[in-house]
Parts: structure tokens; sequence; C-alpha cells
């Protein structure tokens, strides 16, 4: 693995449906995997200012971010180099609205999803556990 450690950081958004009930918001990228919005750290910015920005590019959505829920890391294969990728996942809440999918972010699709629905559809093990720390956290509906 390379030394060059790549910083990224994302959340789960939820929030309140009209009825009521708790959902999360994926995305889709330009691979067909379903996931969490999450992009790469800007010189000089941080961890949380980085989520809720690139919340707000991938779906439209613009969040309120609370706690970190985990930092992970994993290999990846770009320009020909392997290095590590570390993703913060904050949880983050959101005003009920359509998701706007960035097509020029890569995002073919963005949809809110009641929890279960939400991690059948993910695509990553790693991602599905980092939703289910969060719907452990989502609080009561109000």
């Amino acid at each position: 693995m390379s030394a060059e450690l790549i910083h990224a950081a994302g959340g789960v958004v939820f929030c309140y449906g009209p009825n009521q009930g708790p959902l999360i918001l994926l995305i889709c990228d330009k691979y067909g995997v379903w996931t969490l919005p999450k992009g790469h750290l800007e010189d000089g910015e941080n961890e949380a200012d980085a989520a809720v920005r690139e919340i707000a590019e991938e779906t439209g959505i613009v969040c309120e971010l609370g706690d970190l829920l985990h930092r992970m890391v994993y290999p990846i294969f770009k320009h020909d180099v392997w290095r590590d990728k570390q993703v913060a996942y904050f949880l983050a809440r959101a005003t009920y609205l359509p998701p706007t999918p960035r097509h020029d972010e890569g995002i073919t699709a963005a949809c809110w999803l009641p929890p279960g629905e939400a991690l059948a559809r993910i695509s990553y093990s790693q991602v599905r556990d980092v939703v289910r720390r969060a719907i452990a956290r989502i609080p009561p509906t109000p």
C-alpha cells in the first residue's frame, strides 16, 4: 500500500417522511452501486465541512451534521496505484425534500428509503454496518 492516505467524508442522512417514519438518503453512483453520499476533502477542509458540502453537491440536500458514526479505511486502486482511503461518516438530519442526483458528480440516482429498504439496497456490507449504527441513533419520530 502507498503511504498516501486519501481522506473523504460523508453521512447517513435521515429525515422524517410524510408518514412521520424515518427515511435514509441513498445515492447510486456511476457504477450502479447504492451507497451513502460522500466525497474527498478539499485542501484545508475538515471532515465535518466536507461531509455537509459533499452531501449537498451529490444530492441537493442540505443537512445538519450530528455525531461522527464511524471512520472506515479500505484500499482503492486509482491511477495504477493502490492507496488506502479513509472515510468519516457522520449522522446527519435533513428536511424531507426530493433529492436531486448530480449527474456531473457521477450520481445517477438518489432517494429516501425506510431503514430496512435502505439496508437491503446498499451494495457494500461495511456501509450497511455504518447505516445500522446510524439507525440505532435516530431519535424517535417527532
